[in-house]
């Protein structure tokens, strides 16, 4: 049996070592893993099915109307029936849910002409539960809705927290968006990106304009954990208001 010589072997193991396919960094492997959606979730104590269908039927007065979809083939009616209660200040509407990628994750997949900042910093999409309200709405209601306030999302027969944390300023401006983390809280299942939402115009957005949190110093997440005291606290004193 013929021994190859030292050189022949050497050339074989290079020409091995150099075809060997080379591990490249994913697009996915560079995106920061999201944050456990059980972490900004509201306490399991809540009725939220009675929250839920006490927002449906509290629909008398009417601060403002907004497109869905940029097509304007419906609208959304925000309501402020809950805004003077005794111990809570609350908006809401009911509305889908479109993706916001915008800030640090601008460029998540199926996001197309992202923006690196949101309204009011650069969040992460990844680590923050935002979502998004026109921007003529809080200049309409001024102090009523505060940069970064609380809001709490009823999806899917679940309450998340979430926090005010974008404007959509497009022509027409439209209602319903929430971050990537928020669309895949609330929809674990639908392959929720960028580019695909959640269509069904039944998501709650609760929103208590005069509860904001602040960012960390970096401008790009939040305190989740002082959200999801701040929601509970809030939501809280909302059933007593509601007497649900």
């Amino acid at each position: 049996m013929a021994i190859a010589s030292p050189l022949f072997s050497a050339l074989v193991l290079a020409t091995i070592a150099l075809s060997a396919p080379t591990s490249m960094p994913s697009i996915e492997s560079r995106d920061s893993p999201m944050i456990d959606p059980s972490t900004f979730a509201a306490n399991s104590s809540f009725d939220v099915a009675a929250i839920y269908a006490a927002a449906i039927a509290a629909n008398k007065t009417k601060v403002a109307s907004y497109a869905t979809t940029s097509t304007q083939d419906h609208f959304s009616t925000i309501y402020a029936d809950w805004q003077h209660l005794e111990h809570v200040s609350v908006f809401h509407f009911m509305a889908d849910m479109d993706i916001d990628c915008d800030g640090t994750d601008y460029d998540c997949a199926g996001n197309s002409g992202g923006d690196s900042e949101t309204s009011f910093g650069a969040l992460d999409a990844r680590k923050v539960p935002w979502f998004v309200l026109p921007e003529t709405l809080q200049k309409q209601e001024k102090d009523a809705v505060k940069d970064n306030a609380l809001g709490a999302i009823i999806c899917d027969g679940k309450m998340f927290y979430a926090i005010f944390g974008d404007q959509n300023g497009a022509t027409p401006q439209v209602i319903g968006e929430g971050s990537l983390l928020l669309g895949h809280a609330c929809f674990p299942k639908d392959r929720i990106t960028g580019n695909n939402r959640h269509a069904q115009r039944d998501v709650a957005y609760l929103v208590f304009g005069n509860q904001p949190l602040k960012p960390t110093p970096d401008g790009s997440t939040i305190d989740i954990s002082a959200l999801k005291k701040l929601g509970d606290q809030q939501v809280k004193l909302l059933v007593q208001d509601l007497q649900l």
